[in-house]
C-alpha cells in the first residue's frame, strides 16, 4: 500500500519515501525537510562491496533530520567513522541555491557541483546506478543514463526543462538508448496485442514510484518547496503536488493506498506476461495510435492536476506561502477529481484484476511517503502525522 505522511519526531519535519517489503519498512529513498533541504539517492553498483551498502538509507534519514544545506551534508559525511557501509549517489539541493551530486563510497565522497560550468556545462547532472568515481568496467544503468541525458538535452533545446515537464515525461519516456522509439511503432488500437521488449527504458517493471522535488529561489520561504509525487507505477499513476504545512495537510487518495492499488492493477494489464518475463509489455495497452493506452489516459487525467497545481504554486509564490484555505480547497477537488476520472477511465479494465505480489521478488514493493519507520508494523501499515500514529489493517 502507499501512505503519505510527514515526520516531526526528531530534528526537522520532513516528507520522504519508504518502501514496504515483507512487512518491513526500508528507506528513506528521497525527501525534503522544512528548511528546504532536498535529497535523493540511488545505489551505486560499481563500488566494491555494493551489496553491503547498509548505511545508504540511514545517511539519508540523518540528512533530512539535521541538514539545512549542502555544507551540513558534507559535514555529516566527513564526520562518519570510516570505512562506512555506503555506496550511493546522493542528489542534494537546498534553499540557498546549491545543487550537487555526491558519489559516496566507504572512505569518502566525490562532489559534482551543478553550479560549476566545467562540471555541468549544460546546467544539469544525471546519475543512475553507477558512479563516475567508481569502477568504470561496471556501469549498471548506463543505458538509462544515456536516455535521460538525451531527454534533458531535448527539453533544454525546446525550453521545457522545468519540474512539470520532467515529472510528466521523464519517468514515462519511451525512447531507448539504442534508438528504438516506441511512440513511432505504436499499434493502432487497444485490441492490437503487441508483445514488446521493455528492457533498458527509463520506466521498468520495477518502477513503483517517482518523485520530483521542486526547490525554492533565493529569499523564498523553504515551505514553498513542492514535491510532485507519483505514488505508484509512473506509467499507470498520476502525479500529485505535496507540501509541508503546519497542520500536515495531505490528499486522501494518496494517503490511504487507493492510488497505489489502482496503479498496480493497471500495471498488471501492461505487463501481462510476467510469469515468463517482466521485461515484455503489451504495447497496445500502454500506448496506441487511437490514444486509449493506459499511459495516455493517465497523462490526460494528470493534465488538469498539473494545471491547477501549477496555478496554486504560482499564487503561493506571489503571496509568499501556501495558504491553508487554498490547499484545503485544492486537495478536496483533487480527491474527487481523481476518483471520478479513474472510475470513468479504468473501472471496466480492472474489474476482477488483482495485482500479484510475491514476497520472493523485490518487485513486490509498496511505496510509502511518511517519515516514520521506528515501530513494528507486522500485519499493519501505518502513517504518522506529526506525532500521532494511525494504523490500517491490510
Amino acid at each position: 500500500m502507499v501512505d503519505i505522511g510527514v515526520d516531526q519526531q526528531e530534528g526537522f519535519k520532513f516528507l520522504a519515501q519508504y518502501a514496504l517489503r515483507d512487512d518491513t519498512w526500508e528507506g528513506p529513498w528521497s525527501g525534503f525537510n522544512e528548511e528546504g533541504f532536498c535529497i535523493a539517492n540511488s545505489l551505486s553498483y560499481n563500488y566494491s562491496g555494493a551489496e553491503y551498502a547498509s548505511m545508504n538509507n540511514d545517511i539519508l534519514d540523518m540528512a533530512l533530520r539535521y541538514c539545512k544545506n549542502t555544507s551540513d551534508f558534507e559535514a555529516l559525511i566527513d564526520g562518519l567513522e570510516k570505512p562506512v557501509d555506503v555506496r550511493a549517489n546522493f542528489a542534494v539541493i537546498d534553499a540557498q541555491g546549491n545543487a550537487a551530486f555526491y558519489e559516496v563510497g566507504p572512505n569518502g565522497y566525490t562532489k559534482y557541483d551543478v553550479n560549476d560550468p566545467q562540471t555541468a556545462p549544460e546546467g544539469f547532472l544525471i546519475r543512475t546506478n553507477y558512479s563516475l568515481a567508481g569502477d568504470q568496467d561496471r556501469k549498471v544503468g548506463e543505458d538509462r543514463k544515456i536516455v535521460a541525458e538525451r531527454f534533458a538535452s531535448e527539453a533544454i533545446m525546446s525550453n521545457q526543462l522545468n519540474g512539470r515537464y520532467i515529472i510528466q515525461n521523464m519517468p514515462r519516456y519511451l525512447i531507448h538508448s539504442n534508438g528504438t522509439v516506441l511512440y513511432d511503432v505504436a499499434p493502432a488500437t487497444w485490441n492490437d496485442e503487441t508483445p514488446t521488449d521493455f528492457d533498458g527504458y527509463i520506466p521498468r517493471y520495477s518502477s513503483t514510484n517517482a518523485m520530483l522535488i521542486q526547490g525554492v529561489k533565493a529569499g523564498e520561504s523553504p515551505l514553498l518547496t513542492t514535491c510532485w509525487s507519483i505514488t505508484g507505477p509512473p506509467v499507470a499513476t498520476v502525479a500529485l503536488p505535496l507540501f509541508l504545512t503546519p497542520n500536515n495537510m495531505l490528499p486522501e487518495k494518496a494517503m490511504n493506498g487507493w492510488l497505489s492499488e489502482k496503479g498496480q492493477a493497471l500495471k498488471a494489464i501492461i505487463f501481462p506476461y510476467q510469469e515468463n518475463t517482466t521485461k515484455v509489455i503489451d504495447l497496445s495497452k500502454l500506448y496506441n495510435r487511437e490514444e486509449t493506452g493506459i499511459m495516455q489516459r493517465i497523462l490526460g487525467i494528470e493534465a488538469e492536476i498539473m494545471e491547477r497545481g501549477s496555478n496554486l504554486i504560482a499564487d503561493a509564490r506571489l503571496s509568499g506561502s501556501v495558504s491553508e484555505e487554498s490547499l484545503t480547497d485544492f486537495y478536496s477537488w483533487l480527491d474527487n477529481y481523481i476518483e471520478g476520472e479513474y472510475k470513468s477511465n479504468f473501472d471496466d479494465m480492472v474489474s476482477g484484476v488483482s495485482p500479484s505480489f510475491s514476497s520472493e521478488t523485490r518487485h513486490s514493493e509498496w511505496w510509502d511517503l511518511s517519515g516514520i519507520k521506528q515501530f513494528n508494523r507486522q500485519s499493519f501499515k501505518g502513517v504518522i502525522i506529526g506525532k500521532q500514529r494511525k494504523y490500517l489493517k491490510y
